[in-house]
Formats: structure tokens, C-alpha cells, sequence
């Protein structure tokens, strides 16, 4: 049986609940104020949390944030009256909200709704309760059941492979298997192989006939990651088994016949390449019958915490070394970092820490740390705390035109006659000047985002439209800039 809390002053409010759930599958305690209700939620799992907003001993706002902090399992319902921002209390971490005075209907529909997606979500083995994750679970289950073809896109560390075998988890494949194959680890020649498999004397080294990864998966799923690192020749190959279901191995004259799902994954932008031409678009049209995105660990930060508890148990299960748990301040860090490898980060984060730093809690100073030392080994990446990424990717931007600014300065007096260039550096004179009258020191009365896009608009020129070379001397992900480029309208520069 479920358990649910309520915390309320008022023990109207808190009769008047039980006597709703009272019919559900749930076993219901009392909290007469938060700090009680704070200690049992440190003593027991409770599954669900009802918070009455007329609670004066402590702010709503940080009723809530200490309740996902101490008890990030558990989906929080909190009452409220006309009077209260429910969409800011949401934003907080509440999970949903219901109207005073309470009503049956209401209260049964929540919990029967939030019990349904929590069911979905360890369906799925997923493990957090953003919105964002719910609906990427009820996609899941939606698509399980049938054959269709699966993209799913996101960033590196989102977990994509995860949501892959929950499809085939879910799947009336289930017990078939499951092969995953790493696209862009093989170098084209080795990819064809690996996936199709060969024939003896193939080529130079096979000395024997080879399965390939397809009659691997063989009534099963295949999981193709990185698929838009997949060369334009096997493309066309793996076009012909999605359409026919058949295909040759290399060196082969006999076509094979299988029965595979398909189930890809991508973390660059597979539209910008279908637009370049360097993706096959009825191969992208075959791939993407169903899409699932998902999105970035620091635009769904409701997961962080229960991420960061289901981690650390499993951890200290693992290790005699253990983890006693994370300090509120420290979880406030964590909240506010950006995690530009996710979920995957975040993990090897506690991995780190409970070898380096065993038999304690995780406090404020062990993330102050990490994140320093993050920002000391990778410059590049806009590490920081507190701040969205878009703010951090105008500020990295904003950087380098200041940087070059700098420089232009310097060459200008080098030109002049003023300054002498440091002792070893060599410098064509008629060069730097083109360069000089190319690149003019930014306008001061300019915004943010025209300094932004002349600065883009100036790189792609000098590059002549070579996208992966412009975001390297720009110091931001190709996937940024291929963003900035639509949203400045700078796709025809060359």
C-alpha cells in the first residue's frame, strides 16, 4: 500500500483528506506542521505528499524545495486558493495542484493520474518525475507494442540508449534481443561489416564468413546510435533493409531475410543534415516515423534530486565506500549547474566522489569543486552556475568579440608603429592587414545579438561557410551554432 502525508495546520484539512482517499489504495499519516512533516519524510518513503499553502511556519517555495531535497520520490500535491501563483508553486517542484476547498472528483482524478504516470515511468526503468520524462515514458509505451521505427534525439548523456531498451523492454520482442551498435565509433569500411556482416575473402583479413550485427538482432531490436555518422554508402544499404527487410553481406551475392525493429538515435541536428546533403532524406523519412526528444538534464531539474538518490543507492550497494547523502546547500548546487553531459555527468560526479571522498555527506564545497575544476579543463564550455545556457553561450560569445577586439587593437599599434610584436612571432604584414580592414573593432552602441551574429556572420565568411571549422574558432558546439544560424538567418553565408 501507497502512503501519503498531508501537512496542514488545519485538521479539518487534514480529516477532510483522509476521508477522500480513504477508498484509494493508500495509507494516510498526519502532519500538524512542516517541521514534523519534514522529519517523517526523513524516517519513511511516502509516495505522495499533500501540502496545504496556508502553512505559516515556512514559505511554500521552501516547503517545497526542502521536500524534493529530502524526499525527491515522492510527487507532491499542495492546495491552494485564488489568491496563490499555482503555476509558480509548480515551478518551485510541486507536481500539481489542487483548488480550495477540496473537492472529491479532483483529489481522486490527481492521484489516479500521478499513480498512472508513475507506473509508466517504472515501466520504462526510468527514473525521475519532470513532465518532460513522464510524457517521453507514455511516448514509450505507446510505441512499444507495434514496429514502427523510432528516432530519438538529445543531447550526448540523456540517456537515449535507455529509452531504446525500453521500447524493446515493453515490446512483444522482449525476449528476443537487443544489439546496440555505436555508428560513429567505426570507420566506414569496419561499419558495413559490423553491420551486415561478410563473406570469407571479402576483403584482406576475413578469413571466414560473419554475421552481422542484423542477423544479430534477428526477430529482436537493433539500436543504431550516432546514426547520422553512418556514411552515404551504407546509408543506401540500410535504407534497402528498412524497405525490404534484406540485405547482402559484404562480398556476398545472397540476399539474407530478417525480421528487425529498428531504433535510432542521433545528438546532432539530423534536419540540418538531410539540409546539407550529408543525410539521406528518404532514409530520414524511414528512421523518423515516430520521434522522441529528450531533452537536456538541466531543462528538466525535478529529476536531479531522485537521480541523485537512486544513483547514490545504488552506488553504495555497490562499493563497501558509501555515501551518507547530500547537504541542502550542495543540492542547491546541483540544481543550478548546467550538466553538459547530463545525466551521465551527473553520475560520474558521485562516482568520483564516493571514491575520493567516502563515509560523509556531499557538501557544498565537493560541488564548488567539481564545477571549478570542470571550468579549468574544459574552457571552452560555458560552465556556469546558476545561469541558463543561452545566457552562458552569449556571454562565451561575447568573450571572443571582446578577445578579438583586444587583438585588433594590438595589431593596429603593431601597424602604427607603436608596439612591437612579442619576441618569436612572425607575422605577414600585408595579411594582418586584410585582416584589420575585415574584421573592424565592434560598434559600442551595438546589442548583445548584433555583436552576436556580425561575429558568426564574419566567422562563416572567413571559413566560407564550414560550419564544423567556425564553431571551433568560435568555441561553441556545432549544434549551438547551427541554432544561431537559423535564428540570425545565416544559412547562405559562405
Amino acid at each position: 500500500m501507497s502512503k501519503l502525508l498531508v501537512i496542514s495546520l488545519e485538521e479539518n484539512f487534514r480529516k477532510r483528506i483522509g476521508e477522500i482517499v480513504s477508498d484509494l489504495d493508500v495509507e494516510t499519516r498526519e502532519s500538524r506542521n512542516t517541521q514534523q512533516g519534514l522529519k517523517f519524510l526523513k524516517e519513511e518513503r511516502f509516495v505522495f505528499v499533500v501540502l496545504d499553502s496556508r502553512v505559516e511556519d515556512l514559505p511554500c517555495e521552501n516547503l517545497i524545495r526542502k521536500i524534493n531535497t529530502k524526499s525527491p520520490f515522492s510527487e507532491i500535491l499542495i492546495a491552494v486558493d485564488s489568491s496563490l501563483d499555482a503555476e509558480r508553486l509548480v515551478s518551485c517542484g510541486a507536481n500539481d495542484t489542487l483548488g480550495l476547498p477540496l473537492e472529491k472528483e479532483e483529489v481522486h482524478l490527481k492521484i489516479k493520474r500521478l499513480f498512472k504516470e508513475k507506473s509508466f515511468l517504472q515501466s520504462c526503468g526510468l527514473v525521475g518525475k519532470s513532465g518532460e520524462l513522464k510524457k517521453i515514458a507514455e511516448a514509450v509505451l505507446q510505441v512499444a507494442p507495434t514496429n514502427i521505427t523510432v528516432l530519438i534525439t538529445g543531447e550526448s548523456g540523456t540517456g537515449k540508449e535507455l529509452i531504446a531498451k525500453a521500447i524493446h523492454k515493453n515490446s512483444p520482442r522482449k525476449d528476443k534481443p537487443f544489439v546496440a551498435a555505436n555508428c560513429g565509433a567505426l570507420a566506414e569500411g569496419v561499419l558495413e561489416s559490423e553491420l551486415f556482416g561478410h563473406e570469407k575473402g571479402a576483403f584482406t583479413g576475413a578469413v571466414a564468413r560473419r554475421e552481422g550485427l542484423f542477423e544479430r538482432a534477428d526477430l529482436g531490436t537493433i539500436f543504431l546510435d550516432e546514426v547520422t555518422e553512418i556514411p552515404s554508402s551504407t546509408q543506401v544499404k540500410l535504407l534497402r533493409v528498412l524497405e525490404e527487410r534484406s540485405f547482402l553481406r559484404v562480398g556476398g551475392t545472397l540476399d539474407i531475410k530478417v525480421d528487425v525493429r529498428v531504433i535510432a538515435a542521433t545528438n546532432r541536428d539530423i534536419e540540418q543534415a538531410v539540409r546539407e546533403g550529408t543525410f539521406r532524406s528518404d532514409l530520414y523519412y524511414r528512421l523518423c516515423v515516430v520521434k522522441i526528444d529528450v531533452p537536456p538534464l538541466r531543462e528538466r531539474t525535478k529529476d536531479i534530486p531522485i537521480l541523485v538518490y537512486d544513483f547514490i543507492e545504488k552506488l553504495n550497494q555497490e562499493s563497501e565506500k558509501k555515501i551518507l547523502g547530500v547537504t541542502d546547500e550542495a543540492m542547491d548546487l546541483l540544481l543550478k549547474y548546467h550538466w553538459p553531459g547530463n545525466v551521465r555527468e551527473l553520475k560520474n560526479f558521485l562516482e568520483s566522489t564516493i571514491v575520493l571522498s567516502p563515509d560523509r555527506m556531499i557538501e557544498r564545497k565537493d560541488v564548488e569543486q567539481y564545477v571549478e575544476k570542470q571550468y579549468q579543463t574544459v574552457r571552452h564550455l560555458p560552465v556556469i552556475t546558476g545561469k541558463s545556457v543561452e545566457t552562458a553561450e552569449h556571454e562565451l560569445i561575447y568573450q571572443a568579440i571582446l578577445s578579438l577586439r583586444s587583438e585588433i587593437i594590438n595589431l593596429r599599434k603593431v601597424l602604427r608603429g607603436e608596439k612591437e610584436f612579442p619576441k618569436g612571432y612572425r607575422v605577414d604584414l600585408e595579411d594582418q592587414w586584410e585582416k584589420e580592414i575585415k574584421y573592424k573593432p565592434v560598434e559600442q552602441n551595438l546589442t548583445l545579438e548584433e555583436m552576436e551574429r556580425d561575429l558568426i556572420e564574419k566567422t562563416l565568411r572567413e571559413t566560407r561557410g564550414n560550419r564544423k571549422k567556425a564553431s571551433k574558432i568560435l568555441g561553441i558546439g556545432e549544434r549551438t551554432l547551427y541554432r544561431k544560424i537559423d535564428k540570425y538567418g545565416l544559412r547562405e553565408v559562405r
